[in-house]
C-alpha cells in the first residue's frame, strides 16, 4: 500500500499543501529496505527502542515478510519529494485503539521531522484507520519526544518498567468522536 497524505499549513490567503508519501514496508525495494534498516540500527535511533541490539539484514527482511501475514501491524517509510524522512508503524490493539511509533532518518539534519511524523501518524490513525484512540510508549528519559507528544495533545496514562527503565504510556482520543476511554492517569 502506498498513500499520499496532504498536510495543510498556513491560513487566510497563504495556504500550502505538502504532499507526503507513505510507502508500506512490504512493497519497498531491497535498497529502500536496507536504508530503513541502516536508520533503525543507528545508535541515536536504537537507544530509544525496546530492542536495542543491531538487527541483521536477514532478520530485517524476515520481519518485513512477516508483515504480509499480520493484518494488525503496518510499517511505512515516509517520504517528501523522494527523500526518506522516517519510519512510522501502527499496531491495532483493538478495532478502536491503535498503538504507534516512529523514528526519523538520523542522517538528515532538518529540524521538525518529529512534528511531521507525529502529524502524519495522527492523520493516518484517526482518518484512515478510524481509530478512536491512539497510544504509544516512550522511555521516561526521552524528554524531547514526551514533550512533542504533549504538544499534540497526548497525556500520560500509565507508567511501567521495561528492562529496568521507566516507560510511559501516552494516549490521545480522537476529538472528532466520543472517546473510547478517557486518557487520564490510572
Amino acid at each position: 500500500m502506498s498513500a499520499i497524505l496532504p498536510i495543510l499549513r498556513g491560513g487566510g490567503n497563504n495556504l500550502e499543501i505538502l504532499c507526503l508519501e507513505l510507502e508500506d514496508y512490504v512493497v519497498l525495494s531491497d535498497l529502500e529496505k536496507k536504508e530503513v534498516l541502516q536508520w533503525r540500527n543507528h545508535p541515536e535511533v536504537a537507544k530509544n527502542l525496546y530492542n536495542q541490539k543491531e538487527i541483521s539484514l536477514a532478520e530485517h527482511f524476515a520481519f518485513i515478510e512477516s508483515l504480509r501475514q499480520n493484518p494488525k501491524k503496518q510499517y511505512f517509510l515516509l517520504r517528501f519529494c523522494g527523500v526518506g524522512l522516517g519510519s512510522i508503524n501502527f499496531g491495532k490493539k483493538s478495532s478502536e485503539e491503535v498503538e504507534f511509533g516512529f523514528f526519523g532518518n538520523p542522517n538528515l539534519s532538518l529540524s521538525g521531522i518529529g512534528r511531521v511524523l507525529e502529524q502524519v501518524s495522527l492523520v493516518f490513525a484517526f482518518d484512515i484507520l478510524g481509530a478512536r484512540q491512539l497510544t504509544l510508549e516512550v522511555f521516561a528519559r526521552n524528554k524531547q519526544v514526551i514533550n512533542l507528544h504533549k504538544k499534540f495533545g497526548f497525556q500520560i496514562s500509565k507508567e511501567k518498567e521495561v528492562k529496568g527503565e521507566k516507560v510511559l504510556e501516552m494516549c490521545k482520543d480522537n476529538t472528532r468522536i466520543l472517546p473510547l476511554r478517557h486518557c487520564g492517569v490510572e
